[in-house]
């Protein structure tokens, strides 16, 4: 059974949880919990906040499973619904709102006293120089990439999560680009989205107040 739920489609699942499947509703929970974890350490790197967040989230979805909506789209949905709960869960606290730059090697134990400087030093560069690109974007464009590019979202979909028009989605991303550019001359249009796309999966912060 857990294999089979595990191959279905998000849409039965949000339909079965509609119904009351509690394990329709475990297996979407399972599904997205990563992502949400991943979303939300953006805002915060106090995990315990954005599991909190996560943990409201749910509650108040199974509790309100009846009068919730057939979702188009779960993804969207949860991520949505996560945005908006993980801002009130982050207004109860203060000084949690930074974004951590810390990094743990996974090989440090292996690694020898040159390879763990040379990696360290190299890491080091790399930051300094993602910092100085990201700190010409604005947190607004630094989100709309993040969830254009790593959560699959459609212009449509950013626009309704962060309720502004779709064609003011695609103004940002073509500046956020135009941007990117400027910092990185000589990159091309397509190196310049896996580029920008792989610093925001790494340095991505976004503005708690821009909802």
């Amino acid at each position: 059974m857990a294999s089979t739920l595990r191959e279905t489609e998000d849409t039965v699942l949000w339909s079965c949880y509609r119904a009351g499947d509690e394990r329709a509703f475990t297996e979407l929970s399972r599904r997205y919990f990563s992502a949400l974890v991943h979303y939300g350490s953006k805002f915060t790197p106090n995990r315990q906040i954005v599991e909190d967040a996560i943990q409201d989230l749910l509650i108040r979805l199974w509790l309100n499973r009846q009068t919730i909506s057939q979702a188009e789209s779960v993804k969207f949905y949860l991520l949505k619904s996560f945005r908006h709960q993980l801002f009130k869960t982050l207004k109860k606290y203060t000084g949690h709102t930074e974004l951590s730059l810390g990094f743990e090697s996974k090989y440090a134990e292996s690694a020898s006293i040159e390879e763990l400087f040379i990696r360290e030093e190299s890491l080091r560069l790399f930051k300094d120089k993602v910092q100085d690109m990201l700190g010409q974007l604005t947190p607004r464009q630094r989100e709309i990439i993040y969830l254009r590019f790593f959560q699959g979202l459609s212009n449509e979909e950013i626009a309704s999560l962060m309720a502004i028009n779709p064609q003011s989605v695609a103004n940002i991303i073509q500046r956020a680009f135009a941007r990117l550019r400027e910092t990185a001359p000589g990159a091309s249009g397509l190196r310049s989205i896996f580029y920008l796309a792989s610093l925001m999966l790494l340095f991505y912060k976004p503005c708690a107040v821009c909802s």
